[in-house]
């Protein structure tokens, strides 16, 4: 893979790493992380839409991602019923010879929630959301922002190593 590649890609990534910041930094003014004030907050059915929003835009901004190395660097997306589980379980392999994980395990567990929250959002209406649920992601997002910023850094310095080895 040459330089220009990987510094398109490495563009690529960090424009979604900004949207990502983005969304957290709404949630953030909001105060949606001070616990003392969620869960009366979270009784608003309007509130939680909005949180749900911002989740689902949060995992399509990670899956964005993830097509950019697997269509860019492996060379293969999956298709099917379960490609986006299949994506996620990708991202998380060194592909031998191409490239290191694009995330840790930590990190891929930690998506996999809002995964899956994105695929309920999409397929029920917005009163049937669960605060439970929403306040269950509020509680792990400021994690899985950071270990995905983390994993996202390291992944385009090893990429940019491997280039100066070629």
């Amino acid at each position: 893979m040459d330089v220009g590649k990987v510094k398109v890609i490495s563009a690529r990534l960090k424009m979604e790493l900004e949207n990502i910041q983005k969304l957290y930094d709404t949630l953030k003014t909001k105060d949606m992380f001070d616990k003392k004030t969620l869960k009366q907050k979270l009784t608003d059915d309007f509130v939680l839409r909005a949180i749900g929003s911002i989740f689902h835009d949060f995992y399509t901004a990670v899956e964005n991602m993830f097509k950019i190395v697997a269509k860019n660097i492996d060379g293969f997306m999956p298709s099917g019923a379960e490609w986006h589980l299949e994506l996620l379980e990708q991202m998380s392999m060194p592909i031998e010879g191409e490239r290191p994980a694009f995330i840790n395990t930590d990190t891929k567990l930690l998506l996999n929630e809002f995964r899956g929250f994105r695929h309920i959002f999409r397929n029920i209406y917005g009163f049937n959301l669960m605060p439970e649920r929403i306040a269950r992601l509020l509680d792990i997002f400021p994690e899985a922002v950071d270990n995905l910023k983390k994993d996202v850094g390291k992944f385009i310095n090893d990429m940019e190593s491997i280039i100066k080895e070629e």
